[in-house]
């Protein structure tokens, strides 16, 4: 087994674009893996009470028929008196629909395994156990510190669930062992304060993890075990990458066939769940330092679906395998893609993590550049009968995604775009230093949208009577919102402008100059992101509570505190009262009047639907209203209401 050398250049370019070392076949103990991509972990929120449903399954199945070597079936709880989103496997009742979803990945090619977690301390439900009496924030209950009984009834618990995971076929059982959940709590010295035998140094602290590895090897021999843990904790005081390459000798030693090397924890998601704004391979030296350090196989983690870097990361010995999770939800058939040639097709992710928000808020999951996500099962485009001559007024996600499943459907579609290129306000939205990957999803749009032959008309804005959109027989209108613009006095000054325009760059500013920015919406933190990224002083002025509402969790967190280190000055609960040639006046939480200097003033509090402008239109054609035309939303809901109207005409 070739072993890490050194670090990856994320940005190095391989002379040859093919990936011989993805598709290469891997043994895992008795397993013969087809290839080195492994389907991560990742939480759906698709299924019931009694295991899971058609919903879960059919997705499940489109990506192992989409030529992923090895799938990881979700975080499954363990023990009976926890509870939270997750799908459960500790009681026969969930046997035939786990069964159900381990048959129909095999037959699909697929090696497939499920990941065993107790959520320890982070149990939504139920009860909650930890090493220490230490809650997980300020406002959560104080868990319950497990005795040493309670540590072998817990042990117990997963030996059931993984006996389980062999009854209903599964073909190996991850151990859930990173992200602050129970024995990752137990590795860390910031949640374990214990004094017995399972705290202390590391060795004691790492008992835990190793005892539950031999109770699951003795109870089952030939069941390979893999352990996720996080390699860094991302936080000071928290595990180290040394604690963590000890832990995976000592796992090695206990029998593990395979250790995958993620990081962070509940406090350091940006870390975990990587947004956009976070370099691709972040996490691969990690996986490089326990790879030298140990004779089993690796998995390497954290934005790897480009597969030019991850054909890198194996080819330098990095790690052995590679785990893509969004990249999968985003396009089913990345590795048939990928493997055919065909790396110009894979629908791009781009780090958005709408699918981590939704699920992590109860939901089920959703992408914001497939709308096939969470429906697969009743995903069946029909074949249009009779073609009908489509018009797409407006090319923002919405309209893209009506032209691209009219057109699939063998529609004749015309883009109507009034800027010069397609994309809508995804031009305006990668302008914030942490969104340029927006941009992706259009490049792609406009890719397919030429394969499949749509007629693009850019630069043509249609207007209400418009005699262009004649002698079509549907009209669907994309044309997106306009920014609100409330009765504040002096809203109509010269220094004034939509926030958009900055993020246009058609706001001329110096290095120094205050801008107030009134609203605190993600186009309002955008612009202050770009704005103090070129030296502008700034100021938010919100009246909720907190800005960056609407912005997906962990995005929203990292952003508000970088906008904070960066000096913004951001006021809630205030309200705008008059705006003047150089000042803004408001009253804050207190009632008390207050005024900011300000050269420039953004606007940035919402948006109001345009979709009236065409909604009468006559001629004969069926009208149909989508998107922020329609109910200003996010990126998730007008790319699911262009593809529903690209399904319905």
């Amino acid at each position: 087994m070739t072993r890490a050398t050194g670090t990856v250049d994320p940005d190095a370019k391989p002379a040859v674009q093919s990936f011989p070392r993805l598709f290469e076949p891997l043994s895992l103990g008795p397993l013969t893996l087809p290839n080195r991509l492994v389907m991560a972990p990742m939480g759906t929120g698709l299924d019931d009470e009694d295991g899971m449903n058609d919903a879960a399954i059919e997705y499940y199945r489109r990506r192992a028929a989409g030529g992923i070597g090895t799938i990881t079936v979700e975080a499954t709880l363990v023990d009976p008196r926890t509870d939270g989103p997750e799908p459960r496997l500790h009681n026969t009742q969930h046997l035939p629909g786990m069964r159900r979803l381990a048959d129909v990945v095999r037959r699909e090619g697929s090696v497939v395994g499920i990941q065993l977690l107790h959520p320890g301390r982070q149990a939504e439900l139920g009860a909650r156990y930890a090493p220490s009496a230490i809650p997980l924030n300020s406002v959560s209950p104080v868990p319950q510190a497990l005795t040493a009984a309670g540590i072998d009834e817990i042990f117990g618990y997963y030996v059931r669930s993984a006996a389980l995971a062999r009854e209903a076929g599964f073909q190996f059982v991850e151990i859930h062992g990173a992200h602050g959940y129970l024995p990752s709590d137990f590795l860390s010295p910031i949640a374990n304060h214990r004094s017995d035998q399972y705290g202390g140094d590391l060795e004691r602290r790492a008992r835990f993890g190793r005892e539950l590895v031999r109770a699951l090897r003795a109870a089952d021999p030939s069941m390979p075990v893999i352990y996720r843990l996080s390699g860094d904790e991302g936080l000071p005081g928290g595990i180290t990458i040394e604690d963590s390459v000890q832990m995976s000798r000592w796992l090695e030693q206990d029998g593990v066939a395979c250790v995958s090397v993620s990081a962070g924890n509940w406090r350091s998601l940006e870390v975990t769940l990587a947004p956009m704004f976070m370099r691709r391979g972040h996490l691969v030296d990690l996986a490089a330092t326990v790879t030298a350090a140990v004779g089993i196989p690796v998995i390497a983690v954290g934005r790897l679906d480009d597969p030019e870097l991850a054909e890198r990361v194996l080819s330098d010995g990095a790690a052995d395998l590679i785990a893509v999770g969004r990249g999968l939800i985003a396009d089913a058939d990345w590795a048939a893609k990928v493997r055919a040639g065909s790396r110009e097709d894979v629908r791009p992710c781009i780090a958005c993590n709408a699918c981590v928000d939704l699920v992590g808020r109860g939901g089920e999951v959703r992408c914001a550049v497939n709308p096939e996500v969470g429906r697969e099962h009743e995903w069946k485009p029909r074949p249009a009968d009779p073609p009908k001559r489509v018009a797409v007024v407006g090319s923002g996600p919405a309209g893209l995604e009506a032209a691209r499943v009219a057109a699939m459907r063998g529609h004749a579609v015309t883009l109507f775009e009034r800027d010069e290129r397609i994309g809508g306000k995804l031009e305006v939205a990668s302008s914030a230093p942490s969104k340029a990957d927006v941009l992706r999803f259009r490049d792609y749009e406009e890719l397919v949208l030429q394969r499949l032959g749509v007629e693009v008309r850019t630069g043509r804005e249609v207007r209400p009577g418009d005699r262009s959109l004649d002698g079509f027989d549907v009209v669907v209108v994309a044309i997106g919102a306009s920014a609100m613009q409330p009765p504040i006095p002096g809203i109509d000054g010269p220094n004034v402008h939509d926030a958009q325009a900055f993020l246009r760059c058609e706001v001329p500013f110096e290095p120094g100059d205050r801008v107030v920015v009134i609203g605190g919406s993600a186009t309002a933190c955008e612009t202050a992101e770009l704005l103090t990224d070129q030296g502008a002083a700034v100021a938010i002025l919100e009246m909720q509570p907190a800005i960056g509402i609407g912005i997906e969790a962990i995005t929203r967190r990292y952003l508000v505190r970088a906008l904070r280190r960066a000096g913004v000055d951001i006021r809630t609960n205030t309200h705008v009262t008059r705006i003047e040639s150089h000042r803004v006046l408001f009253t804050g939480p207190d009632r008390q009047l207050g005024s900011l200097p300000a050269d420039h003033v953004a606007l940035a509090v919402g948006w109001k639907p345009r979709g009236e402008l065409l909604a009468d239109h006559s001629d004969g054609a069926e009208v149909i209203v989508i998107g922020d035309a329609k109910t200003p939303a996010d990126f998730v809901a007008a790319v699911n209401a262009g593809a529903d109207a690209g399904l319905a005409v």
